[in-house]
């Protein structure tokens, strides 16, 4: 029976995909370069460096896209429909949770304006210093931390990067995604909805 849950956080729990690509293709045209916005969701859903590479961009792009989005995200991200009952669910199980992600520290005002932060232990960010996904480095920390029985560990999130985080560390995944590509995921859903048919029968 799984008990310990690992969160990634875009696209996963909350849905800030489509403020993090539509700022990115904005500035992208401030600069003249019109570019496709499903080329731009693609590249994303990979991960925000294999975008930056491909498009190249300076690192004063980077800053300033950073800024715009976590000023938009604010007002438009929010959590994906059924996230906040099925963290409650769980939880009322006795489930931990926890989170790695990439992303910096805004994610802890995103957490709190939808009152979500309770239900997490631990919330490893970008600013831990940890290595990137998909190295196990955060997933393995937490693992040891906590003392995470393994098999009854899993790593959630919607790139293959952070199954691959998991299935490095030892541990169960789950793949949120409408893509039939090939996956080391233990499981794979369409979307993040469904993760209740998955997690709760």
């Amino acid at each position: 029976m799984l008990k310990h849950f690992i969160w990634d956080f875009d696209g996963t729990l909350f849905d800030t995909y489509p403020v993090l690509i539509d700022v990115f293709v904005e500035l992208l045209k401030d600069e003249g370069r019109k570019v496709d916005r499903e080329r731009v969701a693609e590249l994303m859903a990979i991960s925000a460096k294999t975008t930056y590479e491909t498009f190249d961009v300076s690192e004063a792009f980077i800053l300033n896209y950073k800024q715009q989005k976590k000023m938009i995200e604010q007002e438009q991200s929010e959590p994906f429909p059924g996230i906040y009952e099925l963290l409650e669910s769980l939880s009322a199980r006795g489930a931990t949770h926890h989170i790695v992600t990439h992303r910096g520290r805004s994610i802890h005002a995103l957490l709190a304006k939808y009152e979500l932060t309770h239900h997490f232990q631990d919330i490893l960010t970008g600013e831990h210093g940890f290595a990137r996904k998909p190295d196990p480095e955060a997933v393995t920390y937490l693992i040891h931390r906590y003392q995470l029985a393994l098999d009854e560990t899993i790593m959630i999130g919607d790139r293959e990067l952070d199954v691959l985080a998991g299935h490095r560390a030892g541990i169960k995944t789950c793949l949120i995604s409408e893509q039939s590509n090939e996956t080391v995921a233990t499981y794979t859903v369409s979307s993040p909805n469904r993760l209740h048919e998955l997690l709760l029968t």
